[in-house]
């Protein structure tokens, strides 16, 4: 059995598997937040709604590298549980091709339509000129941007988490430094901020490439076409595509109809209650692809007692820091509004904003890893219909209908309200199909030919009854 997900999983070793990822994932968060922060005090409000407004083409990016990471590293992880290496490599090579093509038709239709897309994205005739000027680095790292995401998901599933976080970090510490260059000391506004992150996430994809390139355990071969692959990755990470691009939906709507309301100054408002919301789920998210790689591997080499305890910590985890971080997000409303804006109507806006939103951190970590874990399961149908109602097809008609039937401020009750329901469907989902002990008898019923699992001892049912929650 693969020494990185081989024995017993303790608290100790449950937080240090995790960390990483987290930490991975927060800092990914916190790209576009350093962007607005820097142009927020530099160029205004104005400045800091114009990075907001760009956010949906950056999801999309994101969402095409992830579903390909997720979707594909369930399968390439249950591959390696079974031993089957070379096998892994030739599909993560595959998927690797598959991405640069789509990235490209993608940089290149964005490029040639520009003003239009910044127009159809929500800019005003007010803010133009700076969703422009941001969105043409954009659109020349979607390569980079796409390509740093999905190596960093490959690199859990290769075992190597603190490799994923190094790059995560460096590219957030490069970031900060090349837009305090851009946009404090050389005045660029948003198209330094822009800049920035394109020349920080470049760095820290090369870094990823270069792991793969050398080749310890996963490595670039000859890529081959295999029957299923790219469909499977496709429909097994869907979940978390639509997670992606219904943030930039969400986000799109958001701007809409808060321009509708409030003007310029909610959108600024939202772009800020925005910031707070990735950053949390951000933390989730951590915690679910942290998980997703040993549950793939340990589904492979049919280790029913590891998969038992992940689920465990990850639940209990998820459960504690949803009641701090609700706490964190109203009790600390004022002083981070204050961080982006200037005392006025759009801060004030925000702190109303910031406190009614907040009860969305109650509900929503469960939603978000458990659709995580059914992915890992290969379960992409289940993942996909938590994620796509808790992101999209509830929070839209919130949205859109909320404010204009019962009042302007109810928009910012769409997040809470989407996630709490959603959360009803999560529960019966998992009790159908996603408890270990049915995903035991599920795969125990087809043969096993991998060379991995010859060394596990499987558990009783009695001892997987205690196990289990």
């Amino acid at each position: 059995m693969d020494k990185v997900f081989e024995g017993p999983l303790s608290w100790k070793r449950y937080f240090k598997g995790a960390l990483p990822s987290v930490l991975s994932m927060v800092f990914l968060s916190f790209y576009t937040t350093i962007d607005g922060l820097f142009v927020s005090h530099a160029a205004g409000p104005d400045a800091l709604a114009a990075v907001n407004i760009v956010i949906p083409l950056t999801c999309l990016f994101f969402g095409l590298a992830v579903m390909l990471a997720t979707g594909g590293g369930a399968i390439i992880g249950e591959e390696m549980g079974e031993g089957r290496m070379d096998e892994a490599s030739r599909d993560f090579s595959t998927l690797s091709l598959v991405l640069s093509a789509v990235l490209v038709v993608f940089t290149v239709l964005g490029l040639a339509f520009l003003r239009p897309l910044a127009r159809i994205l929500g800019a005003s005739g007010r803010l133009e000129s700076h969703v422009i000027a941001y969105m043409v680095p954009i659109l020349i790292g979607a390569i980079p941007m796409g390509f740093k995401l999905y190596f960093e998901y490959l690199l859990r599933t290769d075992g190597f988490p603190g490799h994923a976080m190094l790059m995560s970090g460096v590219g957030l510490v490069l970031n900060v430094i090349f837009d305090a260059l851009f946009v404090l000391v050389l005045d660029w506004g948003t198209f330094g901020a822009g800049l920035g992150t394109l020349l920080s996430i470049l760095i820290s994809a090369l870094m990823g490439l270069g792991h793969f390139i050398k080749g310890r355990r996963l490595s670039f071969k000859r890529p081959r076409y295999k029957k299923g692959l790219l469909l499977k990755s496709c429909t097994n990470g869907s979940s978390e595509m639509m997670s992606e691009l219904s943030t930039g939906v969400t986000t799109l709507a958001f701007n809409w109809v808060l321009m509708t309301l409030y003007g310029e100054d909610g959108v600024a408002a939202i772009t800020v209650v925005m910031y707070v919301y990735y950053f949390f789920i951000a933390f989730y998210m951590g915690l679910g692809v942290a998980a997703a790689p040993q549950v793939s591997f340990s589904l492979g080499a049919r280790d029913w007692g590891r998969m038992s305890s992940m689920l465990r910590c990850s639940l209990v985890t998820v459960l504690v820091s949803q009641v701090v971080l609700c706490g964190l997000s109203a009790g600390l409303s004022s002083p981070i509004a204050a961080v982006f804006l200037e005392p006025g109507a759009a801060r004030d806006l925000t702190v109303v904003a910031l406190k009614a939103t907040s009860l969305v951190f109650l509900t929503c970590g469960l939603n978000v890893f458990a659709s995580a874990w059914f992915t890992a399961l290969g379960d992409g149908l289940s993942s996909a219909l938590i994620s796509t109602m808790r992101s999209m097809a509830l929070p839209l008609p919130l949205i859109v209908a909320m404010p204009f039937i019962i009042a302007p401020s109810a928009a910012w009750w769409a997040l809470p309200l989407a996630d709490a329901l959603t959360l009803v469907v999560t529960g019966i989902l998992y009790k159908k199909k996603g408890t270990v002990g049915y995903v035991r008898s599920r795969k125990e019923s087809q043969p096993f030919e991998g060379e991995a699992g010859r060394a596990i001892v499987y558990m009783d049912d009695a001892d997987l009854g205690e196990a289990l929650l």
